[in-house]
């Protein structure tokens, strides 16, 4: 078995859903192959990585409100200073003249005039989000595509089936035979398809050469089909990929 048919089985052969004739070659090949070897080992490290990736938010600490309102009030006060000093330099009225004093406000007044600029400030900054997040993204406005969204893409990988041609029929096709092809781009017997589906659990089996229905030799769980065969049972949530 070669490198490239090799790489193609790692992610069958980490999730152990190859078949024990074809798990052994993979291991074989590992054990002589520095490159697949390695290539196994980075895989396994992502998909351990993407396995521990913590679903929790980040906290926010409790008085950052507080800290960023009294860091907006701070620099908008020393804004009020520099605009009247900028005024000062630049306006010229003959008979008119600035005190010498700097402009002051009531303590009380200047959080009051602040706070409320702050809070202006950041109601402006939601609807100019809100309105760039609509305007470049509109799949993201309440009801649009939201069946799209529920849909998980879910790969099909078959091996060890001596066959020209191979679909997947099943309850979520209306057992359509034609419905679903795989492909083996490559020529070396691992088919390949890919079908969007909506978390749930399905039946499916296989059409060989469009007539033989073969049970999947890769599935982890099968069901009776009434018909004295299996039928391969796909279990599809929102992380299933």
């Amino acid at each position: 078995m070669n490198c490239k048919k090799i790489k193609k089985l790692l992610q069958l052969y980490i999730d152990n859903a190859l078949t024990f004739g074809e798990k052994q070659l993979v291991e074989q090949h590992l054990e002589e192959c520095s490159a697949c070897r390695e290539e196994h080992l980075k895989l396994k490290k992502i998909v351990s990585a993407l396995n521990s990736i913590s679903t929790q938010p980040a906290a926010v600490p409790a008085d950052f409100t507080q800290n960023l309102m009294a860091k907006i009030s701070r620099k908008e006060i020393q804004i009020q200073s520099s605009w009247m000093d900028r005024l000062k330099k630049q306006v010229s009225i003959p008979g008119l003249s600035f005190p010498s004093t700097s402009l002051s406000f009531p303590r009380r007044r200047e959080s009051i005039f602040s706070f409320r600029f702050a809070g202006a400030a950041a109601i402006t900054a939601i609807f100019i989000f809100l309105a760039f997040t609509f305007l470049f993204n509109p799949s993201s406005l309440p009801g649009q595509n939201e069946a799209v969204a529920q849909q998980v893409e879910v790969t099909f990988t078959i091996s060890g089936i001596n066959a020209n041609q191979i679909a997947v029929a099943g309850d979520f096709n209306g057992w359509n035979t034609s419905a679903n092809q795989l492909e083996d781009p490559d020529g070396d017997g691992i088919w390949i398809g890919k079908i969007n589906l909506k978390p749930g659990r399905y039946e499916y089996m296989l059409v060989v050469d469009d007539g033989k229905w073969v049970t999947d030799p890769n599935a982890k769980v099968y069901a009776d089909d009434g018909f004295g065969s299996k039928n391969a049972v796909l279990f599809i949530n929102n992380n299933s990929g």
